[in-house]
């Protein structure tokens, strides 16, 4: 099994031995990268007591009970695309990870909360998994919402424009006049927290459409990350009929207790793992095999380092 941390410990929710959704992430991904295909809950329970993180075997077997009820909502929400199979006292995988490129990339991103040393080996420069994980939010999006336009904006290795070109290439889209862009923001300024743009153009191409300035957040710091763009910023830098709505991608999962709280700061809309990878649940290959093999060459050297017990 993948080793623990003490932050599967640190749970926010009073009376919660583990942290729940992180936990879940560390359970999935070991059962997802491990050489063998099962894993079972009895193997599970010792190493809780083993490793301090539960003090007794009843209190190991509260944590099992309420993992599977989490993975069972996950799996609901997936069908065919959740690569494992829950029996009564084990997880089977049923598709090797890489298979399954988007959920395993996903995954590699979320254990960042459980295995916190792991993510920091890989340095402190997260500009291509960024630049992945938006790619990725695009895709999900264009194919979730019919109808809609989708377009990236976001600073990347490849596309390093500034502010005053990302504002450009959003008045080109939607047709709305710019703003006074120096005045609300420094020069250097790269994308203003707006990843992509996503929109329900009409055939008038008049003003008022429904709009989303959309953040994709992939790393830890995601929860920083929930008020971003910042609308009242965008409102003046470019003049919109109607006020735009905020949207948030992350390749995090969250508990249903969680939700709420999360989607009352986002103010808009929330994608996370679960959302974002609905595609899953009727087509297995919606992503084209040239994006599946990037996803797969980013995550092979983060599994093979993956610490193991």
């Amino acid at each position: 099994m993948l080793q623990t941390s003490t932050a599967l410990k640190a749970s926010k929710i009073p009376g919660d031995v583990v942290a729940l959704s992180t936990f879940c992430d560390w359970l999935e991904a070991t059962a997802l990268f491990q050489r063998g295909t099962t894993l079972s809950y009895p193997d599970i329970v010792d190493l809780l007591m083993e490793d301090d993180l539960c003090d007794s075997q009843t209190e190991g077997w509260r944590v099992i009970g309420d993992c599977t009820t989490e993975l069972n909502r996950r799996a609901r929400l997936l069908r065919g695309g959740f690569p494992f199979r829950l029996e009564a006292n084990r997880i089977v995988r049923r598709i090797p990870w890489r298979e399954t490129p988007a959920y395993s990339f996903c995954i590699l991103l979320a254990l960042a909360r459980a295995l916190p040393d792991w993510t920091s080996s890989f340095g402190k420069d997260f500009t291509h998994q960024g630049e992945l994980f938006e790619v990725l939010s695009e895709k999900a999006l264009d194919r979730l919402l019919n109808g809609w336009s989708v377009h990236r904006t976001g600073w990347s290795r490849s596309r390093t424009n500034h502010i005053n070109q990302v504002v450009a290439a959003v008045v080109k889209v939607i047709g709305e006049p710019a703003g006074d862009v120096y005045r609300w923001t420094k020069a250097t300024a790269k994308e203003a927290g707006l990843d992509l743009l996503c929109l329900r153009p009409f055939q008038d191409k008049r003003a008022g459409v429904p709009l989303y300035l959309v953040q994709c957040a992939s790393g830890r710091d995601w929860e920083d990350k929930l008020t971003t763009p910042n609308t009242d910023v965008w409102e003046k830098l470019i003049v919109f009929a109607a006020k735009p709505r905020r949207a948030f991608c992350t390749p995090f999962s969250f508990l249903d207790s969680e939700f709420p709280m999360h989607v009352n700061k986002v103010q808009g809309l929330l994608l996370d793992r679960h959302r974002l990878l609905e595609p899953l649940r009727s087509d297995r290959a919606w992503l084209s095999r040239k994006f599946e093999r990037e996803l797969i060459s980013w995550s092979k050297p983060r599994v093979a380092a993956l610490p193991w017990t």
